[in-house]
Formats: C-alpha cells, sequence, structure tokens
C-alpha cells in the first residue's frame, strides 16, 4: 500500500527567510517615506488653493493691500513646492513599493533563484539611493535651464 505525499505550494525555506525580511525592511522604509511625501504633497497643494481663494476674496472686498500679501505667499509657497518636490518623491516610492512587493511574491513563491532575488533587491536600493528626485535650486532656474 503506497501513500501518497500532498502536494504543497512552494513556501519560503529557511533561507529564504532573511530574504523575505530585508525585503519587507525595505518595502517599510519605501512605504514610510512615501506616506511622508504623500502627507507634505497635499498640505502643500491644498494651501495653494485656500490661498488662491483668500486672494480671490480679497480681491471681491477690494482689498488690494491684502491680495498682495497674499500673493507673496502664493510666491513663497510655490518656491517651496520647487524646491521639495514631494509629489514626484512620493510617485518614486510607490514605484518602488510596487517593485518590492512583487519581489516579495517570487521569493515567496519560489519563482526567484537566491542569487537573482539578492541582485534585483540591490538594484532596488541602488535606485533608491540614487535617483531620488531632487528639488530645482535657484541658480539652475535663474539660468534658464
Amino acid at each position: 500500500m503506497s501513500t501518497a505525499t500532498p502536494l504543497a505550494l512552494p513556501s519560503s525555506s529557511a533561507t529564504d527567510r532573511p530574504l523575505n525580511e530585508e525585503i519587507a525592511i525595505f518595502r517599510g522604509d519605501c512605504e514610510r517615506r512615501y506616506n511622508f511625501n504623500s502627507r507634505w504633497d497635499n498640505v502643500l497643494n491644498i494651501a495653494g488653493l485656500l490661498l488662491s481663494v483668500a486672494i480671490i476674496a480679497a480681491g471681491v472686498y477690494k482689498r488690494s493691500d491684502l491680495a498682495t500679501i497674499l500673493g507673496g505667499f502664493v510666491a513663497a509657497l510655490v518656491t517651496a513646492q520647487r524646491a521639495f518636490p514631494f509629489g514626484q518623491r512620493a510617485m518614486f516610492y510607490r514605484v518602488l513599493i510596487g517593485k518590492a512587493r512583487n519581489l516579495q511574491t517570487e521569493v515567496e513563491h519560489g519563482m526567484l533563484t537566491i542569487p537573482a532575488a539578492v541582485t534585483a533587491l540591490e538594484t532596488l536600493r541602488i535606485d533608491y539611493a540614487q535617483q531620488l528626485p531632487m528639488g530645482t535650486s535657484l541658480q539652475s532656474s535663474a539660468g534658464g535651464k
């Protein structure tokens, strides 16, 4: 009488666990940075909308002095958005989160060899370190670039 062994889904072996943890840590860091940048992008966008409405209200009530001051705040807000591109950074981290999730799924289901998965994680970390969108400096914007 033969006993058949049940088929099991591919599971993470003991050697995959540290790699899965490394990917999870990387993804968690990207998610924290995504949330930070997304939150500040939303704050700056909402502030811009409120300032725009306030400028219109100042114009309706013939308060050109107040509209001028609010216009200065708009200029400062636009400068802050150029110097700190929170929206672009949020999208950057969102892409890395997606790639890390895909990598984690492939590792968990045994679709990648350990060396290939390590190489993919290294590539994500290099992207993380080198390709972060930077703000525009005053020098480059003054030069017309």
